[in-house]
């Protein structure tokens, strides 16, 4: 549906690259932009406020640039005004459209066009001084003078933002000419007394409502509507609610939102009793329209660089996917291992040999059946002897003992062989992997997080440690955090051993999966990441892995565990035990080898312990089952002291449990 949706928006853009290619030649091209200018200015031409023309048609003949361009739009404004206004209401704008022409190109390379006043000022100054006329003509009617100056006005600020507007310099401009255009469509009739403004107004308001200036928008053209035509109904009410429906609704397929705006303008016409029903049809079109229109037409600045920039990494995810599953070809089909063993030693000493041919052709069949007897013993035992072929088949071989020997060589390589075929496989499905995580978050990123809930719970946490015998450096290191979606994560891991060693291997794998989930990544992700760095790096350094990821909204998580000592969970019911003896990652890649996943509940008062191998056992549980306090800082000072002092190992306990929110924290 989705793909669907973007082709038809991608439509219009595919067009223009057609027209674009099929009429290449820059004398086409220009053709067509003049025909685009000329028809622009006539429907400017029809813009009006309170039902009186404006001199929107004559500030497009300035702000047009180019001579021809300007001429194009001269002739718009004059077919323009007289077919919306008649011949006598076309006079005055007509006159004053020729006149700023004609001042364009008089003085067009005097310099002066390049001043920022010059185009407003001709503007204002052509069109005052044919006003002035017609002013003089309705003997300075109190009225007149009014439309008189409200037009000079509307002169001078139309040529500089339609100026600024053609050449793309800024951003209201460009709203402002839609403005003008939406006003000089809604003289428009299409069908059933609809307007073509109406149209436009419904599918640019519904088009960008979902933006950050969405309800300007909205306003901008229900007021190009309604100022042009004064109607029974407000359109730039019913787009308004519209667009505030949208902008509530938790909608973020853009074909549902286009939908609900829609219903609402809807039901806006059916509330004023149908006193226009002419919008009905309208807003169907309107709706319509607005799905082939880019959203992006209508983000700010902002919004448009957010969503260019998640464009990119949509690209970037589903490139790291192809290259994630190419490498999910199935490795090609070998020989079978005693039958690489004996071609290779067989080329290497039997070929030079002078009994080849009795060997290899004459009884070749007796040949078969001794290499036969010969494989399963050979790959069983790594190894192959004299004595494992058949007397008769060893007594005929003059090269038998150097026949041996090229054999076990050969057996040797095979083995050198399969065991870099296997470990090019499984960094093979190592990298799958990480391409696939990495897809997944660059897609992840892309997407508009939704906003954290507001948290519930509060953490309190005690921690204990002690090193092996007593010492004060402990290889097991520990972190809490708190992520952006509103995760509470506490992560405990033992490095193999004990002492300085010990000690960098788990900050490491803290750094890790810490920086990793920080970063957005999901954490049984970030674990696997983990598992994928200790089997590439291949220097049999491990830590275990405790993660507890708990949302402080709801108090609901999951513990991960990967090669580390049980956890416990203690409730008013009792304890329970979570997790059994495991092995730690970095020993392969599958379903197999893989961090076991415990959901689990915080949110009535539960207290979770996570330990390390030097703080755990049987006597752990029974301790923590014994505890009455509901201090966790307390219950992991005395399982850390409970603990062997001359114990092997180094000793953690981390102790767990949510507190509920006060009132004002």
């Amino acid at each position: 549906m989705k793909e669907t949706l973007e082709a038809v928006r991608s439509l219009p853009v595919r067009l223009l690259r057609r027209l674009r290619a099929q009429f290449g030649s820059a004398a086409v091209r220009g053709a067509l932009g003049w025909a685009g200018i000329l028809a622009l200015d006539f429907l400017f031409a029809g813009s009006a406020v309170g039902g009186r023309a404006m001199p929107f048609a004559v500030c497009l003949v300035a702000a047009a640039g180019a001579p021809l361009r300007s001429l194009a739009a001269l002739l718009g404004a004059l077919l323009g005004y007289p077919y919306f206004w008649g011949f006598q209401g076309a006079l005055e704008f007509g006159a004053a459209a020729v006149l700023v022409f004609a001042a364009l190109c008089i003085v067009g390379d005097s310099g002066l066009g390049g001043a920022g006043w010059f185009l407003p000022a001709v503007t204002a100054a052509m069109s005052g001084l044919v006003g002035l006329l017609f002013l003089v003509q309705a003997r300075f009617a109190a009225g007149a003078v009014v439309w008189y100056l409200v037009r000079l006005a509307a002169a001078a600020w139309g040529a500089r933002v339609l100026e600024r507007a053609v050449a793309r310099r800024s951003r209201g401009a460009w709203m402002a000419g839609l403005w003008c255009l939406i006003s000089g469509c809604a003289a428009v009739e299409i069908a059933a007394d609809a307007t073509l403004g109406q149209v436009l107004a419904v599918a640019v308001a519904a088009a960008a409502a979902p933006g950050a200036e969405g309800l300007l928008v909205c306003v901008l053209a229900g007021l190009a509507v309604d100022m042009a035509t004064v109607p029974l109904v407000s359109l730039t009410a019913l787009l308004c609610a519209a667009g505030l429906a949208v902008r509530w609704l938790p909608l973020r397929l853009r074909a549902a939102q286009i939908v609900a705006f829609l219903t609402v303008v809807v039901a806006g016409v059916l509330f004023t009793a149908g006193a226009m029903p002419e919008l009905v049809p309208a807003a169907a079109l309107g709706s319509c329209l607005a799905a082939l229109v880019p959203a992006s037409w209508f983000l700010g600045d902002e919004e448009a660089a957010a969503a260019a920039t998640g464009r990119r990494l949509e690209l970037a995810a589903a490139v790291l996917e192809e290259i994630g599953r190419r490498l999910e070809g199935e490795p090609p089909e070998t020989a079978s291992d005693a039958a690489v063993v004996f071609d290779r030693a067989s080329d290497r000493v039997c070929g030079r040999c002078v009994l080849w041919s009795q060997c290899w052709q004459q009884r070749s069949t007796e040949t078969y059946h001794a290499l036969c007897a010969v494989a399963r013993p050979m790959l069983e035992r790594g190894a192959v002897a004299r004595e494992d072929f058949p007397h008769g088949f060893a007594d005929k071989c003059c090269r038998m003992d150097t026949l041996v020997s090229a054999i076990n060589r050969e057996l040797d390589n095979l083995t050198c062989r399969r065991q870099c075929e296997r470990r090019l496989a499984e960094s093979r499905r190592v990298l799958r992997r990480q391409y696939g995580f990495l897809g997944d978050y660059l897609r992840q990123a892309a997407r508009e997080a939704p906003p954290p809930e507001s948290p519930r719970f509060r953490p309190e946490l005690g921690v204990a440690m002690a090193g092996k015998e007593g010492h004060s450096l402990s290889g097991d290191r520990g972190a809490c955090f708190r992520t952006p979606e509103g995760l509470y994560c506490l992560l405990l891991c033992d490095g193999m051993g004990t002492g300085p060693e010990a000690a960098a291997e788990s900050a490491e794998a803290i750094r890790t999966v810490a920086g990793l989930i920080r970063a957005g990544v999901e954490p049984g992700a970030a674990l696997e990441t983990l598992n994928g760095a200790y089997i590439l790096r291949g220097d049999g350094g491990f830590s275990t892995v405790d993660l507890l990821a708990v949302s402080l909204a709801t108090g609901q998580g999951t513990l991960y565990k990967w090669g580390a000592a049980p956890s416990y969970r203690k409730t008013a019911a009792g304890v329970e035990k979570i997790g059994t003896a495991a092995p730690p990652p970095g020993l392969g890649v599958g379903e197999d080898h893989r961090a076991a996943e415990y959901r689990l509940s915080l949110c009535d008062g539960e207290m979770l312990v996570l330990l390390s191998d030097g703080a755990g056992g049987e006597e752990a549980g029974r301790q923590v089952a014994a505890w009455e306090d509901g201090n966790p800082k307390g219950l992991a000072a005395a399982l850390v002291a409970e603990a062997p002092a001359g114990g092997e190992d180094d000793r953690t306990a981390l102790a767990l449990c949510l507190r509920p929110c006060s009132v004002h924290g």
